[in-house]
């Protein structure tokens, strides 16, 4: 083996590792096994509207488990575009679980807070929890 081999090979390897550095740090590692197990409680949950919360709270910890910047969920939210397809739906189903939690008389029709748990679901899915 001439040395434009052996060079043309470590080059090749150390593209390899760096590709494998690259990919770790812009999606970090999620315990699947706890976060599926999670999701399987939000949608065993019978009450749509605690779904949605404990959706909410799940998609919170995944964020906050991928380093995601920030010192509350909407700080997160922001600092995760680019990691999520439907930075919006996720936004739109967060709102939705502000207005279930601060506002009193809210009750959210049931096709609103079943296409809010799709939208936690993807953003999950996108996080790789899923």
């Amino acid at each position: 083996m001439d040395s434009s081999m052996l060079v043309l090979i470590v080059i090749l390897l150390g593209l390899v590792l760096l590709l494998m550095v690259v990919t770790k740090l812009t999606h970090p590692k999620l315990n699947k096994h706890h976060f599926e197990k999670k999701w399987h409680e939000v949608e065993s949950e019978t009450n749509l509207q605690m779904a949605v919360i404990k959706a909410d709270s799940l998609l919170d910890e995944a964020l906050r488990h991928a380093n995601i910047k920030g010192s509350t969920m909407g700080e997160r939210l922001n600092n995760s575009r680019g990691l999520l397809r439907d930075i919006n739906g996720a936004w739109s189903a967060h709102k939705m679980r502000n207005r279930l939690v601060h506002e009193t008389a809210s009750s959210s029709a049931e096709s609103e807070a079943k296409r809010a748990l799709k939208s936690f679901k993807k953003a999950l899915k996108d996080l790789g929890a899923l």
